[in-house]
């Protein structure tokens, strides 16, 4: 609220300090950093992302409460799923996970 209320200026290692920001990185090195980032989360099952953002937007919209009470709606997606499986699996393989959003 501080910086809303105050309409001030700021700089990025500011912006990250308060939380604004996640990271930093040099100047023209936002693509390819934003590129990892989405790499490492098309890595993550597809139903489990997919579950964690309504969580996270019911925590949003009607905070902890509202997003704990949403778990049963989505815990039987999850376990049920043929991505639980392989993860399971390929955690006792030691292997890669190969998920297909099913």
């Amino acid at each position: 609220m501080y910086h809303l209320f105050l309409c001030d200026e700021f700089n990025a290692a500011r912006a990250h300090k308060i939380g604004f920001v996640q990271e930093v990185v040099a100047p023209g090195r936002q693509i390819a950093r934003a590129m990892e980032i989405a790499d490492l989360i098309a890595r993550n099952a597809p139903i489990g992302i997919q579950v964690t953002k309504e969580a996270a937007l019911k925590y949003i919209e009607g905070g902890e409460k509202a997003a704990i009470d949403y778990i049963p709606n989505i815990k039987d997606r999850v376990f049920s799923s043929e991505d639980m499986k392989e993860g399971i699996q390929s955690f006792v393989e030691r292997r890669s996970a190969v998920f297909r959003g099913k």
